[in-house]
Parts: structure tokens; C-alpha cells; sequence
């Protein structure tokens, strides 16, 4: 009896040390050649595309296959080759990705999360469809769509969605804010968008969270359940786009009743997962990262509009030849280039573009004939969108405002109207352009005299100080000018004689190409 005890003690001592098998997730990545989304004999398999579970990356085999370790939960997904395009939902949202949940989101939620999936089939598998890779070809841009219930809905659908349907393009990002914290809103802004005919791609922000969740965990449910993983990536032509969800929710505020805060950061398993995802990215793509939240903003050093780990963020990127970030979140447009003093060392020239916002001051603001809301943002900014053309790792781009012409980029804030010889005296010309890049210049012609340069001034625009103080058109919040760098100024002269006079504004963007603005004005 002894001797059976002491058996059954080494065989379960041997079992104990002896390693835990490691359960993987395998399958193929094939060419769906009759695009009903099943691999049938005959389709072949598709070498050397990334596959992930949300921090390894490996590369498909000769036959299409993959491999990667398995966790309790994840998303795996693809990142979408050149040559080949992703299938599309009904609501042309990007199928590239499986989630597996066994239990689901967690109890407590209100919006809805995610269904229990069970455990992980014998196979999963991603569809590709063959195309004809584009190395020059454009892409709609949108800040902070934002709307809270079907009425704003409305108001992006006929004031940017009716717009961005102008200009053909190979497919639209959203930088986050797809909801302004009513989530059901999200099957609306998903059939309204889905009109443009193009694959649209979303990034995660603050207003997306679940806020009932305990922590930044299960925030984004909701978000997951719709539109898949937080952070993936996907290749056209030779540039590399890349998503990633930079805002750490910090949990519902139980004691208040109330959401949490958050920040702007990178989880270290968000950090692996970039550094895998691009070493196995061609040395010459242009990496085009996306996020919400800011990686840097000059407009203020809080933590929740700056990403506050940047510099391990930068340490991955910094042997990149070709980089550049967007992010919305501000409702301003800023144009950047990163420095040693936001923490970049790379060689690389590193440009950051804030795009504005579609929904600009949230919806806010008296309403046009079309009873659409102005809303212009607070930084005078018109709401609106961006236009980007890609031509292998180059890139240019155009601001397209919402409900004007598109060669107004600038606002003459002063002088207009009529004004007094008095109210002259030790007065600048203020011009706000609102798309202004890092390096732009920017040049005044009063009537017929010589240009004379203009000095780029930090400052809040005082046109949008007057707009706000008509308070009966906007919410609480929405009630200050925002400080920011892209307005230009410089000395009138002070006696100017009475009579009609023009100021003439030339300034240039990173195309080279020149545009202009003018005012007339009286002085009595």
C-alpha cells in the first residue's frame, strides 16, 4: 500500500513538472476566388501575410498557414497585403479579424458587448480578394464624427458624408469619437457612411468607452463587437497604416456615479505588438500611424490630450525612414514636427496632423438654411474633413471645409467692415490659416505696397471669442476660444487714409502650391 502511495505521489510529481501544453490558433489565409468566405478546394493559400493575436506577428507559410500561441482572449486578425483587398460587411466595414471571448463581456455593461464565443474552432480562416495594387491613390480623413443621437447623425450625413462622396477615394479612416457616448448610435453612423462605396476604417476613442466598465479591460465592448480590434494594421500601396487605441480609460467612478477618467498611453502589450507588426514591414513603406488622442499637442501638457509614454512609442519607431501620425480628439487642427523635445531622436522627418473635427464644436452653433448647426471648431477652424493623395511613401493633402468653398483656407479676422481712423492705432492684421503646415510662410499686401512677412502667433482667434458670446446657440462646454499656432499677424500701418482699402494674404502649403485670400475694407 505504501509503495502504490508512493507511485501515484512521483507520477503526479513527474505530471506537474512537466511543461502545460500550449493551446494555438492555426489556419490558412487563402484567395477566395467565389467570395462566399470558405476555403474550397481549389483556392489556393496566400504566402507571407502578418497574421496576429494581439501581440505576436507571424508570417503565413508557402500554403497560406499560420500559427500563433493562443490567450484566454483575444482578437486574431490579418494585415491586409497590396495586392489584395479585405472582404466587406453589408455596411462596408472590414472583415479581417476573429474574436475569440469563451465567456464573453463581463455583466454590467449598458451598451452591448460581446456574445460568448465558446473555445476556438479547428481552423480559423481569413478571405482575401485578389486586386490590382494602387501606389497612387487617396483616402477621406475624418476628426471626431461625434454625434449623440439620430439628429446629429443627420447632421453629419448631410453636411460631410454628402460632401466626402465627391471625392473618390480608395477608403475612409475615422480618428475616433464615432459616438458621442451613446453607443447605439453606431448602426446609423455605420449605414450613413457606408453610401461612400469604400471601405471604412475606425479608431477607438474617449467617447467610444463603455463607461461602466470596472477598467481599461472591457471599455471597449462595444467598440470590439462592432468594428473588431483596437489595434491592427493594413498595407496599400507601399505605405503602412496603422490603428492604435492611445486612451486608457480609468474605470467607473462607482462613489460618483459617473465615468471615470483617462489618459493618453500605450499598454506594454500594445508596445510588442507595434514593434512585431513592423519588423515584418518593408523598409521603405511609409508608416501612417492613427490614433485619437494626440501623441503630442502643443495646445496643452495634460495628460488626457497627450500620449504620456511617447518616448517608448518614438524608441520603436526610430529607424523609420518615412513617418507620419494623425489623431483627432482636440476639435482643432494642428500641424507638427516632432522634435527632441517631444522625445523624437529619430532621423526621420516626423509630421503630426490634428484633422479637426467632422462634428466641430459637437454640433453647436446657430443653424444655415439647410438647419444645420454651424458648428466651426475653437480654433476657427470650419468643420470639415481631409483629402490625402499617397504616391509611394510621398503624401500631400487638402483640407475640405463643410458648407464653403474649398479654397477658403484662411479667415482675415482683421480688419473688416468699417472701421475709424482711431480704432487703427497700434492694431495688427490677424489671419487665421487654417491648414497650415510646420514650414508655412505667410505674406501681406496692404493696396499696392511691398509684401511684408507675417509672424506666426500663438494665440486663440477673435473671431471665435465673438461667435461664443452668443450663448443661446451652444452648450456649457462649448464656451472658449482655443489657443493655438496657426494664426498669423503683423502691424497695420497707422494712418491709413480714409477711404477703401484691400489686404491681400499669399501663403503656401507642403505641395508648394500658393493660396490666397483677400478682405476690403472701409476706413471713415
Amino acid at each position: 500500500m505504501f509503495l502504490m502511495r508512493s507511485v501515484i505521489v512521483f507520477v503526479l510529481t513527474v505530471f506537474s513538472l512537466l511543461p502545460a501544453q500550449t493551446l494555438n490558433v492555426k489556419g490558412f489565409v487563402f484567395e477566395d476566388k467565389n467570395r462566399n468566405g470558405v476555403k474550397d478546394a481549389g483556392e489556393p493559400g496566400i504566402k507571407g501575410v502578418p497574421v496576429s493575436n494581439q501581440e505576436q506577428v507571424v508570417l503565413t507559410d508557402r500554403s497560406g498557414q499560420y500559427r500563433l500561441p493562443a490567450r484566454d482572449e483575444m482578437i486574431v486578425f490579418i494585415t491586409k497585403p497590396s495586392d489584395y483587398e479585405l472582404p466587406l460587411n453589408r455596411v462596408n466595414l472590414p472583415q479581417f479579424y476573429y474574436i475569440h471571448q469563451p465567456q464573453g463581456s463581463p455583466d454590467g455593461l449598458i451598451y452591448p458587448g460581446i456574445e460568448p464565443t465558446g473555445e476556438l474552432p479547428a481552423e480559423v480562416n481569413f478571405a482575401l480578394y485578389k486586386s490590382n495594387a494602387k501606389t497612387r491613390f487617396d483616402v477621406i480623413v475624418s476628426g471626431d464624427p461625434q454625434p449623440r443621437d439620430s439628429t446629429e447623425v443627420g447632421y453629419l450625413r448631410d453636411d460631410i458624408v454628402t460632401l466626402m462622396k465627391q471625392f473618390p477615394a480608395q477608403f475612409y479612416i475615422a480618428l475616433g469619437d464615432i459616438a458621442f457616448d451613446n453607443l447605439n448610435t453606431y448602426p446609423m453612423y455605420n449605414e450613413v457612411v457606408s453610401v461612400l462605396g469604400i471601405p471604412a476604417y475606425n479608431v477607438h476613442g474617449n467617447h467610444d468607452m463603455n463607461y461602466r466598465a470596472e477598467d481599461d479591460r472591457y471599455a471597449e465592448e462595444t467598440f470590439k463587437g462592432i468594428y473588431g480590434p483596437v489595434d491592427y494594421s493594413f498595407n496599400y500601396g507601399k505605405v503602412h497604416f496603422i490603428v492604435m487605441d492611445d486612451v486608457e480609460y480609468k474605470g467607473w467612478n462607482a462613489a460618483e456615479g459617473r465615468s471615470g477618467g483617462y489618459r493618453g498611453y500605450f499598454s506594454e502589450q500594445q508596445l510588442t505588438w507595434l514593434k512585431n507588426d513592423l519588423a515584418l514591414t518593408p523598409a521603405d513603406y511609409l508608416v501612417v500611424i492613427s490614433t485619437h488622442i494626440p501623441v503630442r499637442t502643443t495646445e496643452s501638457d495634460g495628460d488626457y490630450v497627450n500620449v504620456v509614454n511617447r518616448k517608448a512609442f518614438f524608441d520603436i519607431l526610430k529607424d523609420r525612414k518615412y513617418l507620419l501620425t494623425f489623431s483627432a480628439h482636440m476639435h482643432t487642427v494642428e500641424h507638427l514636427e516632432y522634435s527632441a523635445g517631444d522625445g523624437w531622436e529619430g532621423q526621420a522627418k516626423f509630421n503630426s496632423i490634428n484633422a479637426g473635427a467632422a462634428c466641430g464644436a459637437w454640433w453647436s452653433g446657430p443653424k444655415d438654411s439647410r438647419g444645420i448647426p454651424e458648428s466651426i471648431c475653437l480654433d476657427g477652424t470650419p468643420n470639415g474633413f481631409y483629402l490625402f493623395t499617397f504616391s509611394g511613401s510621398d503624401y500631400n493633402f487638402r483640407y475640405i471645409p463643410a458648407d464653403q468653398p474649398e479654397s477658403e483656407q484662411m479667415r482675415i479676422v482683421f480688419p473688416q467692415g468699417t472701421l475709424s481712423a482711431d480704432s487703427l492705432q497700434s492694431r495688427n492684421i490677424i489671419v487665421n490659416i487654417f491648414n497650415a503646415a510646420p514650414e508655412a510662410r505667410v505674406y501681406c499686401r496692404i493696396d499696392e505696397s511691398p509684401e511684408l512677412p507675417m509672424t506666426r502667433t500663438k494665440m486663440a482667434d477673435p473671431f471665435v471669442e465673438k461667435y461664443l458670446s452668443h450663448r443661446d446657440n451652444f452648450p456649457d462646454w462649448v464656451n472658449k476660444a482655443q489657443v493655438h499656432n496657426h494664426i498669423w499677424t503683423v502691424a497695420l500701418p497707422p494712418s491709413l487714409e480714409k477711404g477703401v482699402h484691400t489686404i491681400c494674404i499669399r501663403t503656401g502649403n507642403p505641395t508648394g502650391d500658393e493660396q490666397s485670400g483677400f478682405v476690403i475694407f472701409n476706413v471713415e
